[in-house]
């Protein structure tokens, strides 16, 4: 019995500071492209088609589900690398007009006038795209559900890829592809955010755009799109201006001719003591196994004032006390 509890004692010796150390690594420390992303409870991440808001300390990360009724569900995290799930914010029990309802690339503001955050997205009715419309969604506290308003077509549009930005002076615009993707069209929404006051302008008409996300840095907004080749990755462009009712520049390749196997979905800033860098956010869709699908996360290099560049990082460092992205081979 002796050299029994002896072995127990060496056993628990052994592996007792070993799930220690596996424990204290249970966490990220990188971000590592393409391959599929699990929240601190070890679930993967469904937020496909999603956008980021900085609320106090923490990053949102609020994108589509697609599992169990889900449309919308939101994550946090104070790093982005860790990132814990809050809730599901938008489900087919949402809403009557839920019940059958497709809804892709939600995006949350937050208005100071109001004191809501407001959700913008695409909106379909049944198993195809006929329905073309926009949504509006708003609620108190972004990590609860939120109360959906509308579907509807921005001043008789259609509205498919979509996304929403809220300018410096507090000002809101959404921009949507419209007229079969022929056309992005860019709406100044009212002061409360929850319509669209005003069709500003159409960018490139005939470009055959989707995929919209937007910043703006230094005296500059930059706008980065893709082509429409349905699940399929191609060739991203961006373009930039001066004023974010334009004129804008003509489209610029950025990334590869697939853009990494990816498609935008939004322009991530990360201010910091330091820099204030820029993340571009990418889905890598499987059409055929929706929950196959994975994201990446590159930095943006901005040369001059508008010369912008995409280059593929296997793994990427955020640091958002400083501000700085560090770039990881392997």
């Amino acid at each position: 019995m002796k050299n029994i509890f002896r072995v127990w004692l060496v056993i628990l010796f052994i592996f007792l500071p070993l799930g220690k150390i596996m424990s204290e690594h249970n966490s990220a420390d990188v971000v590592s492209n393409g391959v599929e992303w699990r929240d601190i409870n070890g679930n993967v991440i469904n937020a496909h088609g999603g956008g980021f808001l900085k609320v106090g300390d923490y990053y949102y990360w609020i994108g589509e589900n697609r599992k169990n009724g889900v449309f919308v569900s939101c994550y946090r995290s104070k790093d982005l690398l860790n990132w814990e799930f809050r809730g599901d914010l938008l489900t087919r029990n949402s809403h009557p007009t839920l019940d059958k309802a497709n809804i892709e690339r939600p995006k949350v503001i937050y208005n100071e006038k109001t004191k809501k955050f407001v959700m913008w997205m695409h909106y379909e009715y049944g198993r195809d795209y006929s329905y073309a419309r926009a949504a509006v969604a708003f609620s108190d506290d972004i990590e609860e559900p939120f109360t959906f308003l509308k579907s509807f077509r921005p001043f008789g549009n259609m509205s498919r890829d979509c996304t929403l930005f809220k300018d410096s002076d507090g000002t809101a615009y959404f921009f949507s592809s419209a007229r079969e993707n022929y056309d992005m069209c860019m709406y100044r929404l009212t002061d409360d955010y929850l319509d669209a006051k005003e069709h500003v302008m159409t960018l490139w008409p005939g470009g055959h755009r989707e995929a919209p996300a937007l910043v703006k840095r230094g005296n500059y907004y930059f706008m980065i799109t893709s082509g429409c080749t349905g699940w399929d990755p191609n060739q991203a462009k961006y373009a930039y201006a001066k004023s974010i009712t334009g004129p804008w520049s003509e489209l610029i390749n950025v990334g590869d001719s697939t853009t990494f196997d990816s498609q935008s979905t939004f322009i991530l800033p990360v201010e910091g003591e330091r820099e204030t860098s820029y993340l571009y956010v990418g889905d890598r869709w499987d059409g055929t196994h929706y929950f196959n699908s994975k994201y990446i996360l590159l930095p943006l290099k901005f040369y001059g004032e508008t010369d912008m560049q995409l280059n593929w990082a296997e793994k990427v460092v955020p640091n958002v006390k400083s501000g700085e992205v560090a770039e990881l081979s392997n």
